[in-house]
């Protein structure tokens, strides 16, 4: 285990790392592999490349990669010196990053070649022309033509004109309420907002999660597969493995791919969601790897079905814990199970809350409900979020002045003190982990000229834990079909916000004022998946 609770910093922690494990892998990334003394050498090198461009405590960041050696390298960097990295969402349209973009207002964008090259690229550079200078755009990979683009491998070389003292000295004037990281979640009308997450929230977050991880202090190898743009990925993987004194295997969700992974590398934890274990099990290669270094999967992100958990105990051997949160939260770590915990409580709970976080449940006034009533979760602790970045007005709604949190989402509490999940007050739906809201859809449906009218609802999904239905009345005489809706929407936004299912209607339930009536929507739905509410 890397040093001692009483550090404040990630910094810390990975200065502890390569001091007290200098040898053992740190950070493995395809082919390339950094052990703990190379990988603190590196985040300290890029750390002084970014002092020598200018960047100072708090400036900005935005990191828009695959799953990659340099994305944490330089998002570590950045913590280093106490500059705020913005986890872009690399599956985002051009329209959508740019939003980003220009709400977040950073100083310098460090991009994957893929997504700035050729005509797929072509709009994404449009908007990065349009926003920054010589120079402040760096690509991972190969540059496009263009003022603006210089190789990442720039910071490397800059380096040199910055001293250790200096980099130490910076590092030092970085305090705990400093930004981490900005991640964009939208809001219930789907406008995104950048939650802002602090040394504090990510520190206090990783040591509560720690008491209840087995085997600490062992040599633990941790698979990472979420994207770096995802609160699980960022914090739980990259910086909960560095407070660990774990090994990181870093890739892209490939299904294949992560299987031999685990059994190449002998991974021992796993973040994911039900759908990536689903995918896993199912596929056509699953017998033919060695799954027996595999201990525990965190699962959260969404619901996770009871025949996944049992299931992944009987084919992989790997214990299940299940993990609730949110991004406002730091990360999926606001409750979870035990691991000595009942089979009722493994498969039909969310578990109890960390030490340190307090959860109460509470109704439309904000009053406490009794046991056994569903209220919606309020949360308060160090690994609540300091805020939307540039929003007053949605922080206020969500935290209020005692520093409670309302998440919108719906649970009871059992007499045992663990909670069960009872739902959402938003309309937000969770397709394989990444947060899915109807009316930015409905949006982009509403522009379609053959479209008059569309209601989005998530619907139960077997491999994604849920996914989109479109309700959609057509103009008269109109011949659209569902993959025109689908590619319409493909064109808008990002791919995991395409509606899996279209559903063509002559009427829909409306309101006196002209609104679809969605409660009659989801009551058939119930009726249809045979849950609760029908």
């Amino acid at each position: 285990m890397a040093g001692a609770d009483s550090k404040s910093r990630v910094a810390d922690y990975l200065e502890a790392a390569a001091r007290d494990f200098p040898d053992r892998p740190g950070l493995i990334c395809d082919d390339r592999r950094l052990s703990f003394r190379e990988y603190e050498e590196k985040v300290s090198g890029y750390a002084r490349g970014l002092l020598a461009l200018s960047l100072e405590p708090g400036d900005r960041i935005a990191l828009m990669m695959d799953n990659c050696l340099e994305h944490p390298v330089v998002l570590l960097a950045a913590e280093k010196i106490g500059v705020t990295s913005v986890l872009v969402n690399n599956r985002l349209q051009a329209d959508e990053v740019d939003y980003v973009l220009g709400n977040s207002e950073p100083a310098l964008v460090v991009v994957g070649e893929r997504f700035v090259a050729g005509d797929a690229g072509a709009a994404l550079k449009e908007k990065l022309d349009s926003r920054f200078g010589p120079g402040e755009v760096l690509v991972v990979g190969e540059p496009p033509e263009g003022d603006a683009y210089a190789p990442a491998s720039v910071l490397e070389k800059e380096a040199a004109g910055v001293s250790a003292e200096t980099l130490d000295e910076v590092a030092a004037s970085v305090g705990e309420e400093t930004p981490v990281v900005v991640i964009y979640t939208s809001g219930t009308t789907g406008r995104p907002k950048g939650a802002v997450i602090t040394e504090r929230n990510i520190v206090s977050n990783l040591t509560a999660w720690r008491t209840r991880l087995p085997d600490r202090g062992a040599e633990g190898v941790v698979g990472v597969f979420f994207p770096l743009f995802h609160s699980a990925g960022a914090i739980g993987g990259i910086c909960g493995a560095i407070v660990n004194g774990f090994t990181v295997v870093l890739a892209d969700f490939d299904i294949e791919r992560s299987l031999r992974l685990i059994s190449e590398h002998g991974i021992t934890f796993m973040g994911g969601v039900a759908a990536m274990a689903a995918l896993q099990m199912s596929h056509p290669a699953f017998d033919r790897y060695d799954y027996s270094s595999l201990k525990y999967i965190i699962m959260g992100a969404g619901p996770c079905p009871p025949e996944i958990r049992s299931e992944v105990k009987r084919r992989m051997g790997a214990e299940v814990i299940i993990g609730y949160g949110l991004t406002e939260a730091t990360m999926g770590n606001v409750t979870t199970t035990l691991l000595d915990d009942t089979d009722e409580h493994k498969l039909e709970t969310i578990g109890v809350p960390l030490p340190g976080t307090e959860v109460r449940l509470v109704d439309a006034e904000r009053d406490e409900v009794p046991d056994g009533q569903v209220g919606e979760i309020a949360i308060k602790g160090p690994t609540v979020f300091a805020g939307y970045l540039n929003d007053l007005e949605a922080t206020r709604a969500a935290k209020d002045e005692e520093g409670w949190l309302y998440t919108g989402d719906l649970a009871l509490r059992c007499a045992d003190g663990y909670y069960r999940i009872a739902g959402r007050l938003s309309e937000m739906y969770i397709r394989g982990g990444e947060n899915v809201y109807p009316g930015e859809v409905e949006e982009v449906l509403a522009r379609h000229p053959d479209i008059v009218l569309a209601a989005v609802l998530g619907v139960p999904d077997e491999v994604m834990g849920e996914s989109g239905r479109a309700y959609i009345i057509k103009a008269p005489g109109s011949e659209l079909t569902e993959e025109d809706v689908k590619a319409h929407v493909a064109g808008n936004l990002a791919g995991y916000k395409v509606p899996g299912e279209v559903v063509f209607r002559d009427v829909l339930p409306l309101t006196p004022i002209g609104k679809v009536l969605k409660k009659e929507l989801k009551a058939k739905i119930c009726e249809e998946f045979g849950l609760p509410g029908a």
